[in-house]
């Protein structure tokens, strides 16, 4: 297995470590099954201690991208396998692993899970919930031709849908959810976007909110949904077009998708 690691500074190390690795096994440069170089190789490559290659190695095998066998050495799994939820939200850190396809797969799963989650909390919604959603509305009627404002708004409102649900597991996924639409806003969240009409579908979806209506509730947020899934994914294929994400050379400007920072010193 070729090394193709660059040396890593003074500072977050083990960070460096994991981030370089861990991209390599999302982009498949290091395939289920493989072997990782030895301890030795990796940490001259990289040129830091084994220390923070140890640390490294330990967080990829907390999340299951890896397996430590004594003796043996350490062996990559098949990232399909993990268990970890932290797996998807990394997924989309790397420009190198962003691609068209993984975002449709995302956005597929996110839709699937957040129409249900709309049913319980219309169905479970307290007037603690409510009053706070009137007060997420008032606030986009004042600022939510403001892109950045309009996405900060959105997310609470996730968090808010999580948290009505009244399901632990549905509030932990919602959070989730939030943190991968935070880092795909700009692919929405700009100047064409649609504020009036993102505005009104709002507001139906309070009233159903407020009339315990699950089922209509569900029908106005598929068509959130769709409207923006459309609006990301054209994006994404325009930058992907462009070489600005996906497994190719020159991904350096791929911050547009989200922070995605170099996590090298």
């Amino acid at each position: 297995m070729a090394l193709d690691l660059e040396p890593l500074g003074n500072v977050r190390r083990a960070e460096g470590v994991f981030a370089q690795i861990q991209s390599r096994i999302f982009s498949g440069a290091y395939p289920a099954g493989s072997r990782l170089p030895n301890e030795r190789d990796l940490a001259s490559a990289l040129r830091v201690n084994r220390a923070s290659l140890r640390e490294a190695l330990k967080r990829l095998e907390y999340l299951e991208l890896v397996e430590v066998r004594h003796g043996q050495g350490t062996f990559v799994r098949d990232v399909s396998g993990s268990s970890a939820l932290q797996v998807i939200e990394t997924l989309l850190r790397d420009p190198h692993t962003v691609t068209c396809g993984l975002l449709r797969q995302l956005l597929a799963f996110r839709r699937h899970v957040a129409l249900h989650v709309v049913e319980l909390a219309a169905c479970h919604r307290s007037q603690a919930h409510l009053g706070r959603a009137r007060e997420l509305l008032a606030e986009e009627e004042r600022d939510g031709r403001d892109p950045n404002r309009a996405l900060e708004i959105d997310l609470e409102m996730n968090t808010l849908l999580g948290d009505a649900s009244c399901n632990l597991m549905y509030q932990l996924v919602t959070n989730l959810f939030t943190k991968l639409v935070r880092r795909l806003g700009p692919l929405y969240y700009n100047a064409q976007r649609d504020h009036r009409r993102s505005l009104e579908a709002h507001r139906a979806l309070l009233a159903a909110l407020e009339g315990r209506a699950a089922a209509d509730a569900r029908r106005i947020l598929e068509v959130i949904l769709s409207y923006s899934e459309d609006k990301i994914l054209r994006e994404a294929e325009r930058l992907e077009a462009a070489g600005r994400i996906g497994p190719r050379e020159g991904n350096k400007e791929a911050g547009a998708v989200g922070p995605g920072h170099d996590d090298r010193s």
